[in-house]
């Protein structure tokens, strides 16, 4: 079977993490897999409007894979074709960079690189018995995935500090509170809510949707004077988009707009 299934469900795009005996650990093969299977979610001409991002089985991703980190020295370490560069750090960069939305649909742990992926989502839902885990202090190694940029923009510097120098599990309740997910669905409707949620997302004005999260990822690092001016430049090109005219035509017939992504 393929480390990583895809598939598409109208103007959804599923990528799925394959390896429920691991809990979807990141071995060598699953992540080329998956920078392959975003990469095709990357390219212009394939019509998508959303992302949704989970793992079969109990787990969404437990992370890299342990054989990999005790199996390796420094020699091999150097001529491994996969590395956080060549596959999952570019993976994250690419996935920042989709023209649609992206939701994160985690149903089960998150851990280590996992936790990372998980906080990729514009939207993050998770299963109730769901959780994260900065589990890096607990195996010796240092964070990856951004995380250690993430995490204090998201629920503080005292409780970033405390996922991960402790490594200790956040369930996916506390995580709502926290701030780091936005919805918390029961396990046996977690995938038909999940997926519903993708579909809403999928049928919007996907132009707009898509200088929204661009907009939204760049505040982090951008000042107020800066963007308020990309907000002027990137409203500007929505207003000439066929969705632009559709919800204004909507909105004026007072209908329901019907919005095609263009």
């Amino acid at each position: 079977m393929a480390s990583v299934l895809t598939e598409t469900i109208g103007p959804v795009f599923r990528i799925t993490l394959n390896n429920p005996a691991t809990l979807n650990a990141l071995d060598s093969e699953m992540a080329g897999e998956l920078r392959e299977a975003v990469r095709r979610a990357a390219d212009p001409a394939s019509g998508f409007r959303c992302l949704l991002l989970t793992g079969a089985g109990r787990g969404f991703c437990s992370g890299g894979s342990l054989g990999m980190i005790a199996g390796s020295d420094a020699a091999r370490a150097q001529s491994d074709p996969v590395s956080l560069g060549t596959h999952h750090h570019y993976v994250l960069k690419l996935l920042r960079e989709l023209p649609y939305p992206v939701i994160t649909a985690v149903n089960g742990p998150a851990a280590g690189l996992g936790f990372s992926y998980a906080l990729a989502g514009d939207m993050v839902v998770a299963a109730r018995s769901a959780y994260f885990l900065a589990a890096f202090s607990k195996i010796g190694v240092s964070p990856d995935g951004g995380l250690s940029w993430m995490l204090p923009k998201l629920v503080g510097w005292a409780k970033a500090k405390e996922l991960l120098l402790l490594g200790r599990r956040l369930p996916a309740e506390q995580a709502l509170e926290w701030g780091l997910v936005n919805r918390v669905f029961d396990d046996d409707v977690f995938e038909q809510q999940s997926m519903a949620l993708a579909g809403e997302l999928a049928i919007g004005p996907t132009q707009a949707l898509a200088r929204m999260r661009r907009l939204l990822w760049q505040s982090w690092e951008s000042g107020f004077a800066a963007q308020l001016d990309d907000e002027e430049r990137l409203q500007l090109e929505t207003f000439s988009s066929e969705d632009a005219r559709e919800g204004a035509m909507a909105a004026v017939g007072k209908r329901d707009p019907e919005f095609h992504g263009r």
